[in-house]
């Protein structure tokens, strides 16, 4: 038979969980102060970063509105003196190389980058501003408010124009001077070769007239040329190169014009020694152009049975194709000139162009009848001072006319005789062509008016101008 529990049975364990309830009580309570004190630290911990963040902000802003305007200036000022080097080297290579670059097509770029530069270099430059800011910082901390006030400053943003865009016309001008310094070399490599080769006949055409001491110069100076051209157009200085190609014309120009005075005043003391002073006696020239020709042979005949002189100014084709017409003309004791070797405007002719057509006409001269002539007339008398020049520095002096017939014209013996006559005077230089048939029938009755009037027929170079001893 059981008990029933009695009164203190039932309540025995009462005291034991009021204590565990305390201790999780206890627990709990703990937990959530650590935890207030994590979140405050880390809440703390952000704010002194963004406290960080914010102030290294406001320092930089600060620091670019102190020093951004300076540091503009300084980049432009950079880029501006890069700008003014390129202007100042590609200016000069540009007016240098103004009718020696021929090619508008490379001279253009460089002209309009220059422009353009100098248009950048000379705007007014400013300064651009803006406004930089730093938004106000609120910490979000109830119990420890703080706030980090908005802060502005003006900062300079660069230069207006910028110098991206003086560096960019700074690299065009560059690029657009390097091509034209390039050309110029290519073409001031070509004039130095011309002007060598000048140099080269001359030396070898005067060495036997005036010898070898005489050259001395120029000879130097064709050794200078050549070293130059052996180097190649890549090595050339186009300044010094033109420099020099100066001195090679300037020194073969004055060695020919010596030679050729000597040459005519040769001939005017022989003269004179055979009674004819052209200082005082009444002397006219018969010259005629264009032959050797079937025709020249007739006038040969009729200048022999005169005992006339004259001046025969020679095609070179026409030489190269009747070599014994040319000789009869020397042979008969009359001075051979040079007409050129195909009769053509020689003005418009390029340098080159020139020289051929009076050297080949030289040496077919000289091949047909040992004689090189020293007498140039161009043809139409179309001259200027380059043709000129070219002529001299070629062994020729040029001769033009101060009677013309018009016989080309005219096609008439009798008409011919008449201008002839009207118009002939002391120091007359007459222009007829033995090419034409009325010409040469005119001869014989020019003559015999010419003596009757007491004229004194000579070659050309013979004929003394007013101002000449």
């Amino acid at each position: 038979m059981s008990t029933p529990p009695g009164p203190d049975a039932a309540s025995g364990p009462g005291p034991r969980r009021r204590a565990r309830r305390w201790w999780i009580a206890a627990i709990v309570v703990v937990l959530v102060a650590a935890g207030a004190v994590v979140a405050g630290v880390l809440e703390h911990r952000a704010w002194v970063g963004t406290v960080a963040t914010y102030e290294a902000e406001v320092a930089r802003v600060t620091e670019d509105a102190a020093t951004s305007r300076a540091r503009a200036e300084e980049a432009y000022a950079a880029s501006r003196d890069a700008l003014d080097d390129a202007v100042d080297g590609g200016r000069p290579v540009l007016a240098g190389s103004e009718g020696q670059v021929g090619d508008p097509a490379v001279r253009a770029p460089l002209a309009a980058a220059l422009d353009q530069a100098e248009r950048l270099r000379d705007a007014e430059v400013t300064y651009p501003v803006s406004t930089r800011t730093v938004e106000e910082v609120t910490r979000p901390n109830p119990f420890r408010p703080q706030t980090l006030p908005r802060v502005e400053a003006e900062v300079v943003d660069g230069s207006d124009p910028a110098p991206a865009e003086l560096d960019a016309a700074a690299a065009a001008v560059t690029a657009a001077t390097a091509v034209v310094v390039e050309a110029r070399q290519g073409w001031a490599l070509e004039e130095l070769q011309a002007a060598a080769t000048e140099g080269r006949d001359a030396l070898t055409d005067l060495r036997p007239q005036v010898g070898a001491a005489t050259l001395g110069e120029l000879d130097a100076a064709v050794t200078d040329a050549e070293a130059m051209i052996d180097a190649g157009a890549d090595a050339l200085d186009a300044d010094d190169a033109v420099a020099l190609r100066d001195t090679l014309l300037d020194t073969t120009e004055s060695l020919w014009t010596d030679r050729l005075d000597q040459i005519v005043a040769d001939r005017r003391r022989a003269a004179r020694a055979d009674g004819v002073d052209c200082r005082e006696d009444r002397c006219v020239a018969l010259t005629f152009d264009d032959g050797p020709v079937a025709e020249t042979q007739r006038l040969l005949r009729i200048l022999e049975r005169k005992d006339a002189p004259a001046t025969f100014f020679m095609v070179g084709d026409n030489v190269a194709a009747r070599p014994e017409i040319a000789r009869a003309v020397v042979d008969g004791g009359h001075l051979v000139g040079n007409h050129t070797w195909n009769h053509p405007q020689l003005t418009t002719l390029d340098d080159a162009e020139v020289r051929d057509e009076v050297r080949r006409t030289q040496d077919a001269v000289t091949e047909a009848t040992g004689f090189t002539p020293y007498l140039l007339r161009p043809p139409y008398g179309d001259v200027d001072d380059r043709v000129r020049s070219l002529a001299t520095r070629t062994g020729l002096d040029v001769v033009l006319w101060s009677l013309d017939t018009r016989d080309w014209e005219s096609r008439d013996a009798r008409e011919i005789r008449r201008r002839v006559r009207a118009e002939v005077e002391p120091g007359s230089n007459i222009l007829l062509h033995d090419i034409h048939a009325t010409s040469v029938d005119a001869v014989p009755k020019i003559i015999a008016d010419l003596r009757q009037e007491d004229y004194v027929l000579v070659t050309a170079d013979l004929l003394v101008g007013p101002d000449e001893p």
